[in-house]
């Protein structure tokens, strides 16, 4: 049995893959090698450096919303002045 050779990638938009499903505007996936040269060679992805396994698999999380102010959140200080 080969292993399957492997490559990081960066979408540059957002675009949908039989194999990886919906893939965010810069998301970071781990993709057998062929599929990752065809994204790229599509210009929907870039090829990323090689880090660790974990790294990866945290940079991938998608995290939360906007982390601006909520409006009134800082009312107290607008009276004070």
């Amino acid at each position: 049995m080969t292993a399957t050779s492997s490559m990081k990638i960066k979408a540059l938009r957002m675009f949908s893959h039989y194999h990886l499903g919906t893939v965010s505007q810069g998301e970071i996936k781990v993709v057998r090698k062929e599929i990752g040269e065809a994204l790229v060679g599509l210009s929907l992805a870039e090829a990323m450096e090689e880090e660790s396994a974990d790294d990866s698999l945290s940079k991938s999380v998608k995290k939360g919303g906007k982390s601006g102010a909520k409006p009134g959140a800082n009312s107290a200080d607008k009276k004070a002045s």
